[in-house]
């Protein structure tokens, strides 16, 4: 009784058959069909309507099992929560709080000693609350960015609000030239990943994919040179991108790296606000197949998406399926 105020009965549901039943946005890990879903009701009205199983759900031992469309025909709403240890050797619990308020985020909490970088995992210690991006050996993987990296990011934004109307005017001529069905690829590069794409455009026109509607945003006037000599259209916005390293990121999500995903953001977003539909990439993808043909098929089963997203193919806290 001292849980019925949100939970008022349980079922397992296939995971498979969930997956199937209702499209999550995530990509379906394996084992699915030998494995179950828990699916908890906050109210006797939510329970499935057949009988033996209701009763089992709500007053039953063992938590019986039903289907995809039984299991979720009496919800209004249905909230959804994956959860996976990404640490074996963690123990790992998972606290559902009934009383207080409809959160839509998952609280984390880990028994940690030191802060930051610094910060490991103590079994001793007493729970606290931590980030996402604090791994399951107790550190952060991403310090706070310094004050020096705000201001240029902030300048950078500044440059780009001022003189966005200008920019929109010359490249809209480009995007008019080269667009296909009110479609452009689009990407950008430094220096430092100027190898990445020359591969990309090699490998494109090795399998014979027509890329004339993609458009390059260099960052520098090294791979403005480079691109322009390969027969890609560019769009260098010199004052805008002056503030862009022209060596590669040293690793993952240091402040080279920040500033090049700025870059990303601005030649989306441009596009975007002129009225293209856009496939965006990294210089480090290519193509086995023509990706645009899936996009413009208007029988695809995705058709009336409006954005798709690739994930990570490794998961990491900072890297939740897309």
């Amino acid at each position: 009784r001292s849980v019925s105020h949100f939970v008022n009965g349980m079922v397992r549901v296939n995971r498979k058959d969930l997956f199937d039943a209702h499209d999550f946005g995530v990509p379906m890990n394996g084992n699915a069909e030998k494995e179950e879903v828990l699916v908890l009701y906050d109210t006797k009205r939510a329970l499935p309507s057949d009988e033996q199983i209701r009763h089992a759900a709500e007053y039953g031992g063992d938590i019986p099992k039903a289907d995809a469309e039984s299991s979720t025909a009496n919800c209004d709403t249905m909230n959804v929560l994956f959860v996976k240890n990404p640490d074996s050797h963690a123990r790992q619990c998972v606290a559902i709080v009934g009383g207080q308020y409809q959160g839509y985020h998952v609280q984390r909490w880990m028994r940690l000693v030191g802060e930051g970088t610094k910060g490991k995992l103590d079994k001793s210690a007493p729970l606290r609350l931590t980030g996402r991006l604090t791994k399951s050996e107790g550190y952060d993987e991403f310090t706070q960015a310094k004050p020096t990296n705000v201001r240029i990011h902030q300048d950078i934004m500044l440059k780009y609000l001022t003189n966005i109307d200008d920019i929109k005017r010359e490249l809209v001529s480009i995007l008019r030239r080269i667009a296909i069905d009110n479609t452009v690829v689009v990407t950008t590069v430094n220096k430092g990943q100027s190898e990445l794409f020359a591969n990309v455009v090699c490998s494109s026109r090795s399998r014979g994919f027509d890329i004339g509607n993609l458009i390059v945003f260099p960052t520098d006037s090294f791979s403005k040179e480079l691109a322009e000599g390969m027969g890609v259209a560019t769009y260098y916005a010199e004052k805008l991108m002056d503030s862009i390293p022209s060596q590669e990121a040293a690793r993952y999500g240091d402040s080279t790296f920040g500033l090049i995903m700025m870059a990303k953001v601005i030649c989306v977003h441009l596009v975007s606000e002129l009225g293209y539909d856009i496939l965006f990439q990294d210089v480090d993808v290519v193509w086995y197949k023509d990706p645009l043909k899936l996009f413009h098929d208007s029988k695809s089963a995705i058709a009336n998406f409006d954005i798709y997203f690739q994930g990570e193919t490794f998961l990491l806290y900072c890297h939740p399926p897309s």
